[in-house]
């Protein structure tokens, strides 16, 4: 069997759970987050072939990770954030 077919039919039975390393690599550098849960948001948000919509779910997955993960040396400045909020 060819690669594309190989692909065609990982795509197929188990679309949504094929992650790319080299996107997992890339990301993980930048964000303090465990590495299942990069590559579960990468499953969802980046499951294609198309350059396009790869670029379009990576820059979501940060997206996600920048609203949802604190970095330890912002860890004060979100602290001061919700005691404004009061929550």
């Amino acid at each position: 069997m060819g690669r594309e077919l190989w692909q065609l039919k990982l795509r197929e039975h188990f679309d949504g759970k094929i992650v790319r390393k080299d996107l997992t690599k890339k990301i993980k550098e930048g964000a303090n987050v465990p590495v299942y849960v990069l590559e579960f948001l990468l499953g969802q948000y980046c499951s294609s072939d198309e350059e396009d919509v790869i670029k379009a779910g990576v820059n979501n997955v940060k997206r996600i990770l920048a609203d949802n993960f604190v970095r330890l040396d912002e860890a004060q400045k979100i602290l001061s954030v919700l005691r404004s909020r009061g929550s």
